[in-house]
């Protein structure tokens, strides 16, 4: 029996989108193209899952079938891939979709990216490239059996039952980021891996080498986990061993802990602050890439973790070992060592800074450059002891000296 889930799409997708389908449809038909929607978008339809990013999938050249989109004035393309025949083109009211020829691949090296082995094929033969049952099914686009899904691998019986499956038993091995992305999601979903899928994965993971893999796949991954700030995201990364793929080391940390810290102080890279938990390895952290604001959080913890002060006695002391380091680190910092000083200084100094600066000074009278430097630090110590206050009383206090 089919399933039709054209109802689905019009509840459930706003009418510029729907108009923009409509287009693709005509197009389509009126050109003798197959086209589908794919993937991501018909699973969140059954789901019935607001869905964000729209892909169609164009039996042929993907292309072709978008510059005649472009020639009837629908829409401007802005991104072409002529290796891979896809394209992305943006519509009227800013609707944009994502335009991929249907294609075979193969992996010449495990766990890199794949090699494209033909371009064209039939829908069948592009499903089976893809990762997980539930993210292989597609919707029919065009007028004769419009909203129609197609599903060739039980994707729909296992989103029913809550499934994660992967596809074939060497899925792991051409892409070990397919276990971070199941971990996502069974997270967002609550769903669960079948048995042989659980199997699969626990056999990569404890192989004893994993230098077969992308690194960059496996950072997007984790970025994307772990930036839902999702504490069971964290513990079923520590529970299913998934930090042995990255050379981790697995604390006894939970995650509500770390999300509460989180939704308390805000920091910018929230993903970080549950990796750095568990990445401790110098050449992994290197291998991952990270930008010059992402490395400075490794570096601070390093450095925050290797001083061994024992006592921190006044707010000032505490001020100065953490001055300048980032929040996350100060975050992991607290995890790993239960430190209380760490939320001392976010809670209450983090952003305590003297208003006065050394030009400032010099202009009520102080000109040496020493003489000043002390005064700063001594402003520093009165501001965080509450002996000084505003402004005013940094200015009177420096006067003071002057006297």
């Amino acid at each position: 029996m089919s399933l039709n889930i054209k109802k689905q799409l019009n509840s459930q997708l706003s009418k510029d989108v729907l108009n923009v389908l409509e287009l693709c449809s005509q197009t389509a038909d009126e050109n003798d193209f197959k086209i589908y929607l794919i993937g991501g978008i018909v699973r969140d339809l059954l789901l019935k899952r607001k869905s964000f990013d729209i892909d169609i999938s164009v039996e042929g050249d993907a292309i072709k079938f978008c510059h005649l989109l472009a020639e009837k004035k629908y829409c401007k393309i802005t991104q072409v891939q002529n290796d891979l025949k896809t394209a992305k083109a943006v519509f009227e009211h800013d609707v944009e979709i994502d335009f991929a020829s249907t294609r075979q691949e193969f992996y010449p090296r495990r766990g890199h990216l794949p090699v494209v082995a033909k371009i064209g094929c039939s829908l069948e033969e592009d499903v089976y490239r893809r990762d997980f049952t539930i993210n292989s099914l597609a919707m029919s686009l065009n007028k004769e059996n419009y909203g129609d899904v197609i599903d060739y691998v039980g994707g729909v019986n296992d989103l029913n039952n809550k499934k994660l499956r992967v596809l074939h038993d060497n899925s792991f091995n051409e892409d070990p980021s397919r276990i971070l992305r199941c971990l996502k999601f069974a997270a967002r979903f609550n769903f669960h891996r079948d048995e042989h899928t659980k199997a699969l994965q626990e056999k990569y993971i404890n192989r004893q080498l994993h230098d077969d893999i992308s690194w960059t796949r496996i950072k997007s991954e984790l970025k994307q986990s772990f930036s839902l700030n999702m504490a069971k995201v964290y513990d079923m990364f520590l529970v299913n061993e998934n930090y042995k793929l990255i050379y981790g080391e697995r604390p006894d940390i939970k995650g509500l802990e770390i999300k509460t810290l989180i939704d308390k102080y805000q920091p910018e890279h929230v993903w970080l602050v549950y990796l750095a938990t568990v990445l401790k390895n110098k050449n992994i952290i290197e291998s991952f890439c990270f930008t010059r604001a992402e490395k400075k959080v490794f570096t601070d913890i390093e450095h925050l973790m290797n001083a061994h002060l024992s006592m921190m006695n006044s707010n000032y002391d505490i001020y100065k070992f953490f001055d300048k380091k980032s929040v996350e680190s100060v975050l992991v910092y607290y995890l790993l060592t239960k430190r209380k000083e760490a939320l001392i200084y976010l809670e209450k100094l983090y952003l305590i800074r003297v208003e006065l600066n050394g030009d400032e000074i010099k202009e009520l009278g102080i000109t040496d450059g020493k003489q000043i430097g002390k005064i700063l630090d001594e402003l520093l110590k009165k501001k965080l002891a509450g002996n000084i206050v505003k402004k005013s009383d940094e200015i009177d206090f420096v006067k003071s000296k002057i006297k």
